[in-house]
């Protein structure tokens, strides 16, 4: 990478990467322009692959030299492999599926430190949550503890968070957040569709009824349903999105991507995460698996069975009375 490379360098071909991306600081663009990788893939791969590496480095946010450098070290070889190995359709959907990653890492990664494997893991599964809205896992972390998606803690740092905002819309686009990621498990692009009309409630219970291709009616987990209805008041019979801010027809959620960066927490609430928790909250009080797919919009066993990898182990004796004719509550 040019050391002396200055913003006024870059390209001018790439002026609507960087008008698309305001929120990215101006250090960071000499950073991705400049970025070469040592090695290629495969001949004419990094040419093939430079433009959309920077796109997704830049849909990310980085706002730190390391973060930068990070996403394009990482995100450049994953794509040159991708691209060599089986030609893919560079777009983020495309691309970022749990079986790309997981060749990649078995095919170019086997023998590298279980912490070098997990660390290019985490980063490609982060991307993926976040800019393709998919239901990505990470490889077991190299201590080989079960690490939930947020801890108690955490998730209390980000009710003090949304409270602490400075305005009301602000707030409620937090406690929307909360409540339809973490109460109700939707994905970022199902959280920016949601109406507000979308909010029932029935007695104590708050349901969200989802719309998209995975239409479904969800309740939320009691623990955020005030969160929620404190999201909607005053608004309860508008038909205006439930989490204001501008619509960007190319990707949606990246609205919520930019109010994150515009209101940091302590710890960043993104939906791929808390759904994530969500859904192993679910797992680990044996919500029936055909039950908790329909609840999360999730097609196939496959995917679910991703989560059941990070849920907490319980003992056959805990269980024993289903086994012998105990029946489900229904």
């Amino acid at each position: 990478m040019s050391k002396n490379l200055r913003l006024t360098d870059i390209p001018a071909d790439f002026a609507d990467l960087i008008d698309s991306y305001p929120q990215v600081p101006d250090f960071a663009w000499p950073i991705m322009f400049g970025y070469a990788p040592k090695k290629a893939h495969a001949p004419g791969a990094w040419t093939a692959t430079r433009a959309f590496t920077l796109a997704t480095a830049a849909a990310m946010l980085p706002d730190t030299y390391d973060v930068t450098r990070r996403l394009m070290t990482m995100t450049a070889h994953f794509h040159m492999w991708l691209w060599a190995r089986t030609g893919t359709e560079l777009t983020i959907h495309a691309v970022y599926t749990q079986n790309n990653i997981d060749r990649y890492l078995e095919a170019t990664l086997s023998k590298h430190s279980k912490s070098h494997r997990w660390g290019v893991s985490r980063q490609l599964v982060k991307i993926g949550r976040e800019l393709a809205d998919a239901d990505l896992m990470t490889l077991p972390a190299p201590d080989g503890k079960r690490r939930p998606p947020f801890t108690d803690r955490q998730i209390a740092s980000m009710h003090s968070w949304a409270n602490s905002l400075t305005t009301v819309i602000k707030k409620q686009n937090a406690w929307a957040l909360l409540g339809l990621a973490a109460g109700a498990g939707l994905t970022a692009a199902e959280i920016v569709r949601t109406r507000v009309t979308d909010i029932e409630r029935d007695g104590e219970t708050v349901f969200v009824n989802v719309r998209g291709a995975k239409a479904r009616r969800v309740p939320v987990r009691h623990a955020y349903g005030r969160v929620l209805r404190r999201s909607i008041e005053g608004r309860e019979q508008s038909d205006e999105r439930l989490f204001r801010g501008p619509w960007i027809k190319e990707y949606p959620p990246r609205i919520i991507q930019t109010f994150l960066t515009e209101h940091r927490a302590r710890v960043r609430p993104t939906p791929s995460t808390l759904r994530t928790g969500w859904i192993l909250h679910h797992i680990n009080n044996n919500v029936p698996p055909l039950a908790l797919m329909e609840a999360a919009g999730i097609d196939n066993f496959q995917t679910l069975g991703r989560f059941y990898e990070h849920a907490t182990p319980q003992s056959l004796s805990d269980l024993s009375g289903l086994f012998v004719g105990a029946e489900v509550a229904r």
